[in-house]
């Protein structure tokens, strides 16, 4: 996990359309196979300790203003022995929301992930050699039991369905840029710290 989530600051600056946000995300290596995760957004600064396992990255992440429990299961990474041209990989997605007086709603995605190549890509904090990874992300949402939608409302159609980005990883320094194939969202890397 720490070849391409290494320890270290990373700064961002994320676009979707003509609204643009900075997130800061800051990973302390922790004993045995576990990073803690710091991501800061809009001032407010949400820790969350992934641990990596033979299916991926597990985390819990702590209730916050609104008491929601998050609970997620990814698969997102591979083993960095297998980051090379050509490495194709599915990985799934599973999110838990316990919020109070709602319940739980399940949200699952799996994604289809293939390095494609090696390329020179550039982003305010440089210009680097980096792997750039293509993914197809199918989503699927349930609501808590017992709660019904207005008739003809389908919260899959509305917040599910296939997305496509793009994503270039550099060894030693992580994802340094991310954009969706419709060019509804960017996320480039503006600074590294220690």
């Amino acid at each position: 996990m720490q070849t391409y989530l290494p320890a270290g600051t990373r700064t961002y600056q994320m676009g979707s359309g003509a609204d643009k946000s900075t997130m800061t995300i800051k990973a302390t290596p922790l004993s045995g196979d576990r990073m803690n995760v710091q991501t800061t957004m809009n001032g407010k600064t949400t820790p969350v300790v992934w641990t990596c396992t033979a299916s991926g990255m597990k985390a819990s992440i702590p209730a916050g203003d609104g008491g929601a429990q998050v609970n997620v299961d990814a698969g997102f990474l591979p083993d960095a022995r297998n980051w090379k041209a050509g490495y194709s990989w599915n990985s799934s997605n599973k999110v838990n929301v316990n919020a109070p007086g709602v319940g739980a709603m399940n949200m699952t995605s799996t994604t289809v992930s293939k390095i494609v190549k090696q390329e020179k890509v550039t982003v305010p904090a440089g210009t680097f050699t980096a792997l750039r990874v293509d993914s197809t992300t199918s989503m699927k949402m349930s609501l808590p039991a017992g709660t019904k939608l207005p008739p003809g409302m389908d919260l899959n159609q509305m917040m599910g369905g296939k997305t496509t980005t793009s994503a270039w990883y550099v060894q030693g320094v992580g994802m340094v840029k991310t954009t969706s194939a419709d060019g509804s969202f960017s996320m480039v890397l503006t600074k590294i710290g220690k």
